[in-house]
């Protein structure tokens, strides 16, 4: 019968025997599936997109925006965000989590106080009391229990960096949210002016015309011209609005949408060091708190295997019996101390189940860690791309805005003296009202799109300094294997 186990062993004397089965055994139950020895394929030394140079970004990158209006919110959305409190709960549901992980590994004493009386219905009742004290601990013999504390680590480990990210996520939502109102605020001024010079230009057009210098048709054009552009305000009112609102919920305050009057939106004519795509796995906190999740469940993996195995337990005991309170533990004391060990020996598959569907969850893990290491490097490489087009975008819309300006003005000075038609005066003002509102929307494109390079690079909103006063402490934990950085399915 072919036992697996290699032949110079079964030569051992018994004991030596023993403890190598032992030793083999434990090696077999502390690896991991994890695959840390595939080589990585090499990722690219730049971004693809862009042209960067490679230093790493700087943390702290909410100052570089130079808002400080936006610092202040950012200040208040930390302290009133529900999502983050929502988060902050969880690390320390996770904490706690640890110490009752950590438990089993130490003896667990209990006491025992029983009282009671009994007797017939003719007699007098006889008193009854007892005091026990028991001491239990089961004996980590397969590193199950050590690798159920190492489980609770990695989860909390992957809880802060899950807050992390929500910390992240919720300043480059809020300064998206910011820059998009800024936006809305000025579309509202850019409308409201135009209406006021549309109205000025129908009291022109209708002095005209009861002069007898202007038709009909650039009366009723013009008027078209005033119902509309009033119509354009209103919308542009609501959207102001419902961005208030969107704002106010980031900050956990009641969105009544009002809010007070805005600066103009800042410019940003500097570029952002991207660093290299190797170095973002480390910096990104939603790929740690995913990789810390793989780890944790790879150490579940470890227990549902080592269920399988027998477990030694030690157990002592301590106690007395008496009829009177004073007599208790006063005479002399009973005493136990017993080992036992359990071995499992059929349960219908439920262990080897349990062990598979571990084994499954790890796959599961694994190949959506590797779906969002990938993700980011998209993230990446479209917000790079985005910047380089939005700039050219920017300053070829600048020359054009400045050109419609000019045309909307020598148009309407035409046609007061009689050379065009009302018609050029409309197609000037629309070319005009075109370009100045998207020379208004790339700008706030620009920002939230450095705020989303920001996001996807990983970088700290705030500086060194602060991070390092705020961040929580993380046990040393295993790097990303290579396996996981070359994408291999099979790992």
């Amino acid at each position: 019968m072919t036992t697996g186990v290699p032949e110079r062993v079964l030569k051992l004397r018994p004991p030596l025997l023993y403890s190598s089965l032992l030793s083999l055994l434990l090696v077999g139950c502390s690896s991991s599936v994890i695959r840390t020895d595939t080589p990585p394929p090499g990722l690219p030394d730049q971004w693809q997109s862009a042209d960067t140079e490679g230093e790493e970004p700087a943390p702290g990158w909410l100052q570089s925006l130079a808002d400080p209006a936006l610092e202040s919110l950012v200040q208040e959305a930390l302290t009133g965000s529900y999502s983050l409190a929502e988060q902050r709960a969880l690390v320390r549901q996770a904490e706690q989590s640890l110490v009752i992980a950590g438990a089993p590994l130490y003896p667990e004493l209990e006491f025992d106080f029983d009282a009671g009386r009994s007797g017939s219905g003719s007699g007098n009742g006889v008193s009854s009391l007892g005091a026990d004290l028991t001491l239990g601990w089961e004996l980590d013999l397969w590193g199950k229990l050590s690798d159920s504390e190492r489980q609770a680590n990695l989860t909390l480990a992957a809880r802060r960096a899950a807050l992390e990210g929500a910390r992240l996520t919720l300043v480059s939502d809020l300064a998206s949210a910011w820059f998009e109102l800024q936006a809305v605020e000025q579309r509202l001024a850019l409308f409201s002016r135009r209406l006021s010079n549309l109205e000025q230009n129908l009291e022109i057009i209708e002095s005209g015309y009861r002069l007898g210098l202007r038709s009909a048709l650039d009366v009723y054009l013009a008027r078209n011209d005033v119902q509309s552009e009033q119509a354009r305000v209103a919308e542009q009112r609501q959207a102001r609005t419902e961005a208030v609102r969107a704002l106010q919920l980031l900050l956990g305050r009641y969105p009544d949408g009002r809010w007070a009057a805005l600066d103009a939106l800042p410019v940003l004519d500097s570029a952002l060091p991207a660093g290299v795509p190797g170095t973002l796995l480390r910096r990104r906190p939603d790929l740690t708190s995913s990789w810390m999740e793989l780890l944790a469940a790879d150490s579940a993996l470890a227990i549902a295997h080592k269920q399988r195995f027998p477990s030694l337990t030690i157990s002592a005991s301590l106690g007395d019996s008496a009829s009177r309170l004073p007599d208790l533990l006063g005479g002399s004391l009973a005493w136990s101390l017993a080992g036992g060990l359990t071995q499992p020996l059929f349960n219908a598959g439920r262990l080897k189940a349990g062990e598979a569907q571990a084994q499954a969850r790890v796959e599961q893990l694994e190949q959506q860690y590797l779906g969002l290491v990938f993700s980011a490097f998209a993230e990446v490489e479209t917000a790079l791309s985005r910047a380089s087009a939005l700039g050219q975008q920017y300053q070829q819309y600048l020359q054009a805005e400045r050109n419609a300006l000019l045309a909307e003005e020598l148009a309407f000075a035409q046609y007061r003296k009689g050379l065009v038609e009302y018609n050029t005066v409309l197609e000037a003002q629309r070319r005009s009202l075109d370009a100045q509102s998207t020379v208004i929307g790339l700008r706030a494109d620009l920002l939230t799109n450095r705020v989303a390079l920001y996001r996807a690079l990983g970088g700290d909103f705030a500086p060194a300094e602060a991070s390092a006063a705020t961040a929580a402490p993380v046990a040393e934990l295993p790097s990303i294997p290579s396996a996981i950085l070359s994408g291999d399915q099979d790992a």
